[in-house]
C-alpha cells in the first residue's frame, strides 16, 4: 500500500467554519456548494462527491476532483458503494477498490480512483452521502473519517432545518388559505364584463347545463361566477372540497381534463369525482397567469354525455381561459400601477416640502454667517469678534443639525428605516450627557433629570441620545418658558421607559396623530424654525428599537413617553 500524505493541517477553525456554513444553509444548493468547495482542502484527498438518495437510486449531484467522476449520473443503491453506505447506515472505508466486492469496478476503471471513504448523511435515516477518493491505494485515517462525518452531520442539520422551514411555509400558506375568504377574487371576476358572456357561450356551445369560473388553490375550490341551468347549486362564494374535484389534479399537471362520457372513458369510469357528483361529461381548462401560476379553472359539467373532447371545443375553452387570465393580469397590473402612482405622488410631495422647508430654514443661519463674515472682513479683529464668531458657530451648528435631520429622513424613507449599532453601556450616563448639552445651550431653561436605573443596557446609545435630544428640543421649543422640563427614566419588569414632560398649552387631540409626520411643526408658538423632522426621526429610532413613543397632553402637562422591551 502506498503512503499517503494526510492534510498537513486541518485547523479546527476551518472545519468549524465549514460545518457552520453548511448547517446554516437555506437551500440544498447551498449545502452542496459548501461541501464541494471545502471538503477536499479539509481532507487532503483527490476527489469529493456529494450524493443524494433519490428513491432506490443514488444521484451524484456534484463533485470536486482532479479528474471527472460521475456528476449527474444515477446508479441503483444496490450497485454502488454510496448505496451500500446508506443502506447499511454506516461509514465505509475501502483502501483498495480492486479488492472489495462492494465496488462496481467497471464504473471506476475510467477514473483515477483507487481508494474510497463514504459517509452517510443522517445515518439513522440516510438522505445522501459524501464520498472522498484517493488516486492511490490508501486507508483513510481516523481524522479524515471524522472530518467527513462532521461535514455529513452538518449537512443532516441543514436538511432538517430546510425541511422544517418548508413545512412551516406550507402550513402558513394552508392556514392563510383556510381563513382567506377570496372575496377580492370573486369581486375581480364579477368586474370582468366578458365572463357572463363566456359562460353563456360555453353552455350553448357544449349543451352542458353548468359552467363556472373557479378559484383553485392547494386547499380551496371556490366558485367565483357560474351559469347554472340545472340547479347544481353553486353560486359565487360557494365551495367544494378541493380533493373531490378534478381541478385538484389540474393544479398539479396544468393540463386540461376533458371527457365526453365518464362511463366509457377508461381513465374516469372509476374515478371518484364523476361518481361523487353524478357527472357524465366534463371539461376544465386551467387559467394560467403571466407569471406562470395557476389561478383557477374554467369548467363545465353535465349529467349527460356531451361532445366536448374535440379540438374546436377545447380550443375555445383555452382561448376563453387565456382571456380571463389576461383580465386578471391587467387588474393586478392596475393595482400595482396605482400603488406606484400613490408612492410617486407621496415622494413628489415630500420632495417639494423638503425643498421649500429646507430653503426657508437655511436662509436665516446662512444670512447670520454671511453677515458675521462681512463684518469681520470689514472691521478686522475687534473686541466684538469673539461674540460674532460664537454666533456664527451657533448658526453653523443649526445648519449641521438641519443636514443631519435630512440625512436621517433619507435613510428612514428610502433606506428601509434606522440602522442600529447596539452596544452595552451605562444608559444613565448617555442620557445625562444629552441633558448637560442642552442645559449649556439653553441656560435660560430649567431641565430636571431623574434616572432610577443603573448599570448597562444593550441599545444603540447614540441613537437613543438623539431621540431624547429631539424630544427635549421639542419641549424647549413648545413648552412654557416659566415651567421646568423634566426627563424621567426607569426600568421595570424588563421594560425601559423614558419620559419628557413640559408644561404649557395642551396639544389638540386632532394634532397628536400628526406629530410624528415629517415636516409637521408644532403650532404652539409662531415663528418657530426647523424642518419639522425631529419628532419624526425620534419615532423612527423608537420603532427601530422595537418600541413606540406615546403622547398625552392636557392643561397640566404634555408628556412624550418612549417604551421598549430590553433583551437580556
Amino acid at each position: 500500500m502506498l503512503d499517503h500524505v494526510s492534510p498537513p493541517s486541518t485547523p479546527l477553525a476551518s472545519l468549524t467554519k465549514a460545518t457552520s456554513l453548511i448547517a446554516r444553509a437555506r437551500t440544498m444548493d447551498e449545502v452542496v456548494e459548501t461541501i464541494r468547495s471545502t471538503a477536499r482542502s479539509l481532507i487532503g484527498c483527490e476527489g469529493i462527491s456529494i450524493i443524494r438518495k433519490d428513491g432506490d437510486l443514488c444521484h451524484y449531484v456534484d463533485e470536486d476532483a482532479v479528474g471527472p467522476l460521475w456528476k449527474g449520473s444515477k446508479f441503483p443503491a444496490t450497485a454502488c458503494i454510496s448505496g451500500w453506505s446508506m443502506l447499511h447506515k454506516q461509514t465505509v472505508v475501502v483502501p483498495d477498490i480492486a479488492k472489495d466486492d462492494r465496488i462496481p469496478y467497471d464504473l471506476y476503471a475510467e477514473t483515477f480512483v483507487r481508494a474510497v471513504a463514504m459517509v452517510p448523511i443522517r445515518p439513522d435515516d440516510p438522505v445522501g452521502a459524501i464520498g472522498a477518493y484517493w488516486s492511490s491505494t490508501y486507508s483513510a485515517s481516523q481524522l479524515e473519517v471524522e472530518i467527513l462525518e462532521a461535514l455529513a452531520e452538518a449537512a443532516a442539520t441543514a436538511v432538517e432545518n430546510i425541511r422544517r422551514v418548508a413545512s412551516a411555509s406550507i402550513a402558513a400558506v394552508k392556514a392563510y388559505e383556510e381563513t382567506e375568504d377570496f372575496s377580492k377574487d370573486i369581486e375581480t371576476i364579477a368586474g370582468i364584463a366578458a365572463v357572463p358572456m363566456i359562460l353563456d357561450v360555453v353552455v350553448r356551445m357544449t349543451g352542458m347545463g353548468f359552467a363556472a369560473v373557479a378559484r383553485v388553490t392547494e386547499n380551496r375550490w371556490i366558485t367565483c361566477q357560474s351559469l347554472d341551468h340545472v340547479g347544481f347549486g353553486l353560486g359565487p362564494g360557494d365551495e367544494l372540497p378541493v380533493e373531490s374535484t378534478l381541478c385538484d389534479e389540474i393544479r398539479d399537471h396544468r393540463q386540461p381534463i376533458v371527457f365526453d362520457d365518464a362511463a366509457s372513458d377508461p381513465a374516469y369510469c372509476d374515478h371518484h369525482t364523476p361518481r361523487t357528483y353524478g357527472l357524465r361529461s366534463y371539461i376544465s381548462v386551467p387559467i394560467l397567469l403571466s407569471n406562470g401560476t395557476m389561478w383557477g379553472t374554467l369548467c363545465a359539467i353535465s349529467a349527460n354525455p356531451a361532445k366536448v373532447n374535440n379540438p374546436q371545443v377545447l380550443g375555445s375553452f383555452t382561448l376563453f381561459a387565456e382571456l380571463i387570465a389576461h383580465h386578471l393580469d391587467a387588474a393586478e397590473r392596475l393595482v400595482h400601477t396605482q400603488a406606484s402612482l400613490d408612492q410617486e405622488r407621496e415622494l413628489s410631495e415630500l420632495r417639494e416640502q423638503f425643498i421649500a422647508v429646507l430653503g426657508h430654514d437655511l436662509r436665516n443661519p446662512l444670512a447670520a454667517v454671511d453677515a458675521g463674515t462681512s463684518r469681520m472682513l470689514k472691521e478686522g479683529w475687534t473686541d466684538r469678534s469673539p461674540v460674532i464668531l460664537k454666533l456664527m458657530k451657533a448658526s453653523i451648528s443649526r445648519m449641521s443639525a438641519l443636514v443631519d435631520n435630512v440625512m436621517d429622513l433619507a435613510r428612514t424613507r428610502l433606506g428601509g428605516g434606522v440602522v442600529l449599532d447596539l452596544s452595552s453601556a451605562d444608559l444613565a450616563t448617555t442620557l445625562q450627557h444629552v441633558v448637560d448639552e442642552l442645559r449649556s445651550t439653553h441656560s435660560e431653561r430649567e431641565i430636571k433629570a431623574s434616572f432610577t436605573f443603573a448599570g448597562h443596557a444593550t441599545v444603540d446609545h447614540s441613537r437613543l441620545a438623539q431621540m431624547i435630544s429631539n424630544l427635549l428640543a421639542n419641549a424647549i421649543t413648545h413648552g412654557a418658558e416659566d415651567r421646568p422640563i423634566r426627563i424621567d427614566g426607569r426600568i421595570a419588569d424588563g421594560e425601559l421607559e423614558l419620559s419628557v414632560i413640559n408644561g404649557g398649552l395642551p396639544i389638540p387631540p386632532e394634532q397628536i396623530e400628526k406629530l410624528f409626520l415629517p415636516f409637521k411643526r408644532g403650532e404652539a408658538k409662531p415663528g418657530v424654525e426647523g424642518l419639522g423632522l425631529g419628532l419624526y426621526i425620534a419615532s423612527q429610532i423608537a420603532l427601530a428599537h422595537g418600541g413606540k413613543i406615546h403622547v398625552t397632553s392636557d392643561d397640566a402637562e404634555t408628556r412624550f413617553s418612549f417604551r421598549m422591551t430590553l433583551n437580556e
